[in-house]
Order: structure tokens, then sequence, then C-alpha cells
């Protein structure tokens, strides 16, 4: 069971803590996009399905992997309505906030992804459930 699975079920599920999602944008347009379409996909209640399909389609930076053609294609792979998928997509209705995340992350100090931050504990990179526990644990005990 990987370490979010594990977060989710032990704090998050519990009520115990809040987990929150932010686009990082390091390596150009294409990740611009991919962020944008993973928000519209998130319209039709698919946000996590299409995240799990971007991360497995990945092929290298500005590649291609992520065109606006294929994100197109992968939102047709998951079922997603395509129209509303695509006006959201070419219509950079979420522009924006993908921009504005990239922004804040980077002011708080994220140079790669992925990057945590358990309050304002910054952690880098896939990390085993354990470091996330105890960063977790020591926040709860500052908040009693």
């Amino acid at each position: 069971m990987g370490a979010g699975r594990q977060i989710d079920e032990q704090y998050v599920a519990t009520g115990k803590v809040r987990f929150v999602y932010r686009n990082l944008v390091v390596i150009g347009d294409e990740s611009y996009w991919a962020g944008e379409a993973a928000y519209c996909a998130g319209d039709q209640g698919k946000f996590w399905e299409y995240h799990d399909q971007l991360f497995a389609s990945q092929a290298g930076e500005n590649k291609g992997a992520f065109s606006k053609a294929n994100l197109k294609r992968f939102a047709h792979e998951l079922g997603l309505e395509t129209g509303a998928f695509n006006t959201c997509l070419d219509g950079n209705r979420y522009s924006k906030r993908v921009r504005d995340e990239t922004a804040e992350g980077t002011r708080r100090g994220a140079r790669s992804t992925p990057t945590f931050f358990v309050n304002d504990q910054k952690i880098e990179g896939a990390q085993p459930f354990e470091i996330f526990r105890a960063a977790i644990e020591a926040e709860l005990r500052k908040a009693k």
C-alpha cells in the first residue's frame, strides 16, 4: 500500500488532517496544460483518475506526451464527456489557477515534484509513509 493511500486511510478519512493538492509546473507548457486538463477532468468528478493517467503517460519533458491532442485523448479514454472537457481545456479555464499554484509553491520553496508540505514542513520526493507519519504526528501534537 502506497504512502498516499495510508495517509488517506489513517488521517484524512478520520478527519485528523486535510489533504490539498496543488500543481507545481517545472517543465514548461505541457505541464501547464496537464495541470489544467486534470482540473477539467475534475469538473466531471475524475480528477484523480486523470491525474493517475498523466503520471502513467509521462515520456520526458516537453516531448509531446502532454500535447493538447493527447490530453483530449486521455479524457476520451477515461469516459469523460469530451465536448465539455475540450471546451474547458481550449478555453484555458484553469490556466490562472495552475499558474497561481505554481507561484505559491515556488514561494514556499518547492523546486521539484513531488514536494509535500505538512503545514510548513517541506518533504521532498516520494518518501515512505513513516516520514509522513512522523511529520503529521508532530503537527497533531502541536495542535493539542
